[in-house]
């Protein structure tokens, strides 16, 4: 089966890698330039360890994070590490097209995608394919070229969010606040993040208190986030943002596949995008593996084993909706801005 994976991110490289395992071969093509990423701090939960267990890198991400929620047989709830150290380890002894971008879909006579359009440093091309797996993020040029209906969810809340230099003295930390919100932080061995949500108040306002206010609020409601916060020295480190949910209700059509955020986008409280996203490359290239002639069969299999897995996800996202103690009234010290 010809496979063109849109995508060399986390999940795309994932599965490309597993079907390699397989001995099934797979174009990957991705629009940034090789070793290019943002740094940050990355959450990889449970739900990612097979995958990454099987292809033999697993062991060597631990090593290079902290772990989160450790326990007495070795184990550990997630892992918390910079994104490059995982995205160095899939790529490793992979043949990937960097610095390219897929633009256009192939239709045959009857419709079925047979293959795209990939444009590069050398100008456009058309490479065939029996299936195009979207693993291309949340705003997937792939999954709107094909048509698929994609249903946005606003959350109720926007978030504040902040990273920097400063490793920190904690994995992960999290608390609920007074209104339902909640408020949390991150950390790795080179660097730290933290996140709260606040009401939707535009990003001049949820700034506009300033930084040493900010720094105040988060080490008051958060104490364990007080080293790593103390590496922010800009607003420019602080970030407001409005999140999304996202599901689709077909995740394929003869010869496309959405997986990953491409499919699905879970809110911050949940923990799982990219987990989930790895056990959708696994559940793939084993459904290709049992289906190497029939791309269809394959997509079939892969939803069949998919979504009792991620659809109770999706219906129970608790970014849908805010759970406030009862009879607790929300404190004002909570609140961002501040109540005047």
């Amino acid at each position: 089966m010809k496979i063109v994976i849109a995508g060399g991110g986390m999940v795309g490289l994932t599965l490309s890698q597993l079907l390699q395992l397989r001995g099934i071969e797979s174009t990957v093509i991705e629009r940034m330039p090789r070793d290019a990423y943002v740094p940050r701090g990355y959450m990889l939960g449970f739900q990612g360890y097979d995958p990454l267990q099987e292809i033999g890198v697993l062991d060597e991400i631990r090593r290079e994070g902290w772990d989160i929620a450790p326990r007495e047989d070795g184990s550990a709830v997630a892992v918390a590490v910079e994104v490059g150290k995982v995205l160095h380890a899939l790529a490793r002894d992979l043949d990937v097209m960097y610095e390219h971008s897929v633009v256009g879909l192939v239709h045959g006579e009857d419709g079925r995608v047979v293959g795209v359009e990939v444009e590069g440093p050398d100008g456009r091309r058309e490479i065939a394919s029996d299936l195009v797996v979207a693993c291309d993020g949340i705003n997937s040029p792939v999954r709107e070229m094909a048509g698929f209906q994609a249903d946005f969810a606003p959350l109720a809340d926007a978030t504040l969010a902040w990273m920097g230099p400063e490793p920190g003295g904690v994995s992960f930390a999290m608390a609920y606040l007074s209104d339902g919100g909640h408020i949390g932080t991150l950390g790795w061995p080179q660097g730290s993040a933290g996140w709260r949500s606040i009401e939707k108040v535009g990003e001049e306002a949820a700034l506009a208190p300033g930084l040493d206010a900010i720094k105040e609020m988060w080490v008051r409601l958060l104490p364990e986030c007080e080293t790593g916060i103390a590496g922010v020295t800009s607003l420019e480190q602080i970030r407001y943002g409005e999140p999304r949910l996202l599901s689709c209700p077909k995740w394929w059509s003869p010869g496309v596949l959405l997986i990953g955020d491409s499919a699905h986008f879970f809110g911050p409280e949940t923990g799982i995008s990219s987990g989930i996203g790895l056990g959708d490359a696994q559940a793939l290239a084993q459904a290709v593996l049992q289906n190497p002639d029939d791309a269809d069969a394959a997509c079939q299999s892969y939803e069949t084993w998919r979504a009792p897995v991620v659809r109770p996800y999706e219906a129970m996202d608790p970014g849908r909706q805010r759970m406030v103690p009862a009879g607790a009234p929300a404190r004002p010290e909570d609140r961002w801005p501040p109540v005047e």
